[in-house]
């Protein structure tokens, strides 16, 4: 079982040109993929191996009720008994079954995951102490974040007897590197600077660094700025190569390029030797922040990024009706996501169900200008009792799944937020 990830065949990975919004299809862009999450996982290892900066997962709870089935065939003659059966509350070996399950694919997402990439996996009582031993032994200990709890039925629950929790977590790992997730800061200093509106003090720079900040990678977020002097400014990089803003030209730029005055500007130099059109510096935009007080980064009780009600109001917002269960909250999704800096990062989600977790990702492209993509992967909805169920379940992921993404990005008339009525159209 250890090694059952390796023995996965690689399967071909074959495009939809009917269910895709753009022309010309490639699977390094916003990525909807029907199958069992394991062979899809296996088969987007060639493309994905050390990219992804952001895995979230919402596995099977293995409350009993669930009706999950064991597939993987593994060849121990055990696990052989297991495959077919449905996962009650009577099985005995329903935690075997359920590690067995995690096991590898948590293997194969943490090859996808890039060294300073993050997993969270959403999870309750019934699993939690399993899950954290199992996730302690894929990554080492010592990345371990969080095990946060997510306050998900403001009521409590619906327990019968004994304590009623009312909260889920999210267990959180690191991938070995942890400078990219954005830190909580109570006190960022003092406005010690003025303009025409008021106080403010110096923000983080407008270029792009590191990973990413070629004019190659992005290639709409290289345009020209007008600095104080009337210079016509371009991201060029410190080697003095092209490079790109941190945003594109609409989203948090847009009013800075209409109106300079509204970033700090100073002269910076390009590393030693350097010279652009024969100058050995140039004019570097930065934000302007004008609270003295800003937090960006986090804390481990989630008691007010949504609950699981407002993921039930959003589907139905979006079809008119409920037509999923226990639906994450946009906003989780989002607070996950922005725990990582990379504005252009790969987002995972290997078990999407109604597709949350790529609403979230067009969301916040929407509300910060960045240029993440996402890849999620729903299983089959698949019985041993019914032989039609995977024609079933292809219905079920282009009729739920991927259809809310395409009517998120297209827009939802009747949606509260004004964002999503105009719609989220993907970067």
């Amino acid at each position: 079982m250890q090694n059952y990830h390796l023995l996965v065949p690689y399967h071909e990975l074959k495009p939809v040109k009917s269910q895709s919004l753009t022309d010309k299809l490639s699977l390094r862009d916003n990525l909807v993929v029907h199958g069992d999450n394991l062979k899809a996982l296996k088969a987007l290892l060639p493309y994905y191996h050390g990219k992804v900066k952001c895995i979230y997962l919402d596995p099977p709870y293995n409350t009993g009720n669930e009706g999950w089935v064991y597939n993987d065939n593994v060849s121990s003659p055990m696990i052989q008994e297991w495959l077919g059966k449905v996962v009650d509350r009577e099985d005995l070996t329903r935690d075997d079954k359920w590690l067995c399950m995690m096991l590898p694919r948590l293997k194969l997402l943490r090859e996808m995951l890039a060294p300073d990439g993050i997993m969270a996996i959403s999870i309750d009582d019934n699993e939690v102490s399993h899950l954290g031993t199992l996730l302690d032994e894929v990554f080492p200990a010592d990345n371990r974040l969080a095990i946060a709890p997510w306050k998900a039925e403001p009521s409590g629950g619906k327990q019968k007897r004994g304590l009623r929790i009312g909260h889920e977590y999210l267990l959180i790992y690191h991938n070995g590197d942890d400078s990219s997730i954005s830190r909580e800061e109570l006190s960022t200093g003092e406005l010690n600077l003025q303009d025409e509106i008021g106080k403010y003090r110096k923000g983080r720079e407008l270029r792009k660094w590191g990973q990413g900040s070629l004019r190659s990678d992005r290639p709409e977020s290289w345009f020209q700025l007008t600095a104080p002097d009337g210079t016509k400014v371009w991201p060029f990089r410190n080697d003095g190569k092209e490079g790109r803003w941190r945003w594109g030209k609409t989203g948090k730029m847009k009013d800075a390029v209409l109106n300079p005055g509204l970033l700090h500007w100073e002269k910076c130099l390009f590393d030693d030797g350097v010279k652009v059109a024969g100058q050995s510096e140039r004019w570097v935009p930065f934000e302007k922040v004008r609270d003295k007080r800003r937090s960006f980064g986090w804390s481990t009780w989630l008691d007010s990024f949504g609950f699981n009600s407002d993921g039930t109001r959003e589907i139905k917002e979006i079809f008119g009706e409920k037509v999923f269960e226990t639906v994450k909250p946009t906003e989780l999704l989002k607070w996950l996501i922005s725990l990582h800096t990379d504005d252009d990062a790969i987002v995972f989600d290997a078990t999407a169900g109604s597709g949350t977790t790529g609403h979230a990702v067009l969301a916040l492209n929407k509300e910060d200008g960045g240029n993440r993509h996402f890849v999620l992967i729903q299983l089959d909805e698949e019985t041993p009792e019914d032989s039609l169920a995977r024609a079933a379940g292809f219905k079920y992921v282009h009729e739920i799944t991927t259809e809310r993404i395409r009517r998120v990005i297209k827009g939802v008339p009747n949606a509260k937020e004004e964002a999503l009525r105009k719609g989220l159209a993907a970067c």
